[in-house]
């Protein structure tokens, strides 16, 4: 008995948070989906078979529902290789509806895996010296495989979606840090300071509440999308739809830092009056020193479960906007709520085309996941609620 309490006054506060953030099962879960999520998006064009915007002449794929795979030779009844059958157009002699039916005689098309497609070059991360032309599967032309259908422009949904994942998930991690750096930098200011300095901060984070982020952001669109646009004339800047997206996230992360600002502030005060502050004042360590190395490093735990339970709401914030025509055009790129957006595209009908729904499968495990992991995290640097 002696030798365990021995060893449990001897662990540091890493392995403690370590070994209750273990106990939770669904924060280890939540942590996992998660790291398959960001693998899958960085990767996007090694899994996904197609191009971002690569489709058939439209209209020949518009609409066409989700692939069939056959497992079986339909002359032996065996066992084989997954293959697909080209799929054709055809018209229902009553309705007039059009859809696609499969064309046997076209042959068996086998699916391959770890194949090279010339016309769909990619980089991974944007680096150069990653370009390749490898995919983890896909068939041979002029056939087919789209697992889980095609959109209004015949483009393939689930390599949208794959790709998509990089601007949804990239989106709250980065307009999080930037909230997180600012308020974190402002907060200890006015704690640590007071007076006319807390004052002037505190202010600032009034006036910074006081601004509509819709209202903002619409504007922010506006003038970022007009091709006349004074910063662009200004400095010879040409910004794609994506990079526009992430400068307006990032401006709203400016926005909403005040939150952030006024925990840490009140934190810093109950803080600096302990022992270990006011020991290290009186042994003449500087300003700068006794904030960075002594009293920021008191609130990570709260800093470390404000971004894990920060980061959904980022998400969700850019579906909505991109569902409501506010976000990156899918012409040059692609995201979780526009993809969610083409279920609304003219001449689509969920009854009809209910694979456009998709999208909205990885958001909830996303944000599920991020959710998961912020509550285990929290409850692991409680020491009320350790077991």
């Amino acid at each position: 008995m002696a030798t365990n309490k021995t060893e449990r006054l001897s662990k540091s506060q890493r392995q403690i948070v370590w070994e209750q953030f273990r106990k939770h099962k669904a924060a280890l879960i939540g942590g996992v989906i998660l790291i398959f999520m960001y693998l899958t998006a960085i990767f996007a064009g090694f899994i996904a078979p197609y191009g971002l915007n690569e489709y058939r002449k439209f209209p020949i794929t518009q609409f066409q529902a989700p692939a069939k795979i056959h497992w079986r030779n339909p002359d032996t009844g065996r066992l084989t290789r997954p293959f697909v059958y080209i799929s054709k157009v055809a018209r229902d002699p009553v309705t007039r509806q059009r859809f696609y039916e499969e064309d046997p005689s076209k042959g068996m098309y086998p699916i391959k895996f770890f194949v090279h497609r010339e016309k769909t070059e990619y980089k991974t991360l944007g680096l150069p010296f990653t370009k390749s032309t490898l995919h983890l599967f896909g068939v041979d032309e002029p056939a087919r495989i789209f697992l889980w259908g095609t959109n209004n422009l015949g483009k393939d949904v689930f390599s949208r979606v794959i790709w998509g994942g990089q601007i949804s998930l990239s989106i709250g991690i980065l307009a999080v840090w930037v909230s997180l750096i600012i308020g974190l930098f402002m907060g200890s200011l006015a704690g640590f300071y007071g007076g006319w300095v807390d004052d002037v901060i505190m202010r600032l984070v009034e006036i910074f509440s006081a601004i509509p982020g819709l209202f903002l952001l619409i504007v922010l669109s506006s003038l970022l999308r007009d091709p006349k646009n004074p910063l662009a004339q200004a400095f010879g800047l040409k910004m794609t739809s994506a990079q526009t997206f992430l400068m307006i996230v990032m401006v709203l992360g400016l926005v909403g830092w005040g939150g952030l600002a006024r925990t840490i502030r009140s934190l810093i005060l109950s803080i600096r009056e302990m022992d270990y502050a006011s020991a290290a004042k009186a042994l003449g360590a500087s300003e700068a020193r006794i904030m960075f190395l002594h009293l920021l490093p008191a609130t990570a735990s709260y800093v470390i479960v404000t971004i894990t339970l920060a980061i959904p709401g980022f998400i969700l914030a850019e579906t909505g906007l991109s569902f409501l025509g506010l976000g990156p055009s899918a012409l040059d790129t692609s995201s979780w709520g526009l993809l969610l957006n083409d279920a609304t595209a003219r001449g689509s009908s969920i009854q009809f085309v209910p694979w456009l729904l998709i999208p909205g499968i990885p958001i909830f495990f996303a944000v599920l996941s991020w959710n998961l992991l912020g509550d285990g995290l929290r409850d692991a640097f409680d020491p009320k609620k350790r077991r």
